[in-house]
């Protein structure tokens, strides 16, 4: 009897487990414009959302992430500002949320600043609507990066065969590329091509061990190493063991 009630419960979690409609355009937003960033949410659903927001700041302390809620009590070291804060999407619809910078000549722009904008769901009622809790369980925390002003990069990184040990120690965010499309064979067009391309983010002040799939270990491994607009851009090789 215990295992038919927990069979029944199973079924009833599958039954009423939701599946997202609502799309965003970026999870990691970099933006070194003087205008404010874009987030951009599509509602593909039937359903109408209403949405809040708010913000983290992020920092790197001793190799963690601290992330610092946005409160009344921290008002004066706000660096950025959601507009609007409250946004409500209604079905086939598409609405941006603005990342505005409030800081003016305060901001610091000798290294990056990281921020985590979250996008949480509301309870929301409208005459002659009825809309049911089950269906918010969803939302979103993109990264938002005002880089550095000027990118000074420095990086050290090691690879096991498996695992890439990386170490940004420079002022800016950096992307790892790893592109093996061009030596792959091509298929059979009746099979799943393979996996071949791969990319990583190293917030600066970061060490992380990035595993690799197995489709793309090698003895000898090319790495392509990015700042957040490509004006620095170096291709290394990687040698297991060193």
């Amino acid at each position: 009897m215990k295992i038919m009630k927990q069979l029944l419960m199973m079924c009833l979690i599958i039954n009423i487990t939701p599946v997202s409609a609502m799309a965003i355009s970026s999870l990691m937003l970099a933006n070194a414009d003087d205008q404010a960033g874009i987030l951009t949410l599509d509602n593909t659903d039937n359903i109408t959302y209403f949405l809040k927001t708010s913000v983290s700041k992020v920092e790197i302390k001793n190799n963690q992430i601290i992330k610092t809620p946005y409160t009344r009590k921290n008002l004066d070291r706000w660096q950025i500002a959601t507009k609007p804060s409250k946004l409500v999407i209604e079905p086939n619809m598409v609405k941006d949320i603005q990342i505005e910078s409030i800081c003016g000549n305060k901001c610091d722009r000798t290294v990056d600043q990281v921020f985590q904008i979250h996008i949480q769901p509301v309870s929301y009622s409208n005459e002659g609507e009825e809309q049911s809790n089950i269906s918010m369980l969803f939302g979103f925390a993109p990264y938002y990066i005002i880089p550095a002003k000027e990118s000074k990069v420095e990086y050290q990184a090691s690879y096991d065969g498996k695992n890439i040990t990386a170490k940004n120690s420079g002022n800016t965010m950096l992307t790892l590329l790893i592109d093996q499309c061009k030596n792959n064979v091509q298929e059979e067009s009746n099979k799943k091509p393979a996996l071949c391309k791969t990319t990583f983010t190293l917030l600066a002040g970061r060490t992380r061990i990035l595993h690799l799939p197995k489709e793309l270990q090698r003895d000898n491994l090319d790495v392509i190493m990015l700042n957040h607009d490509e004006t620095f851009k170096e291709e290394i090789t990687l040698t297991q063991g060193e």
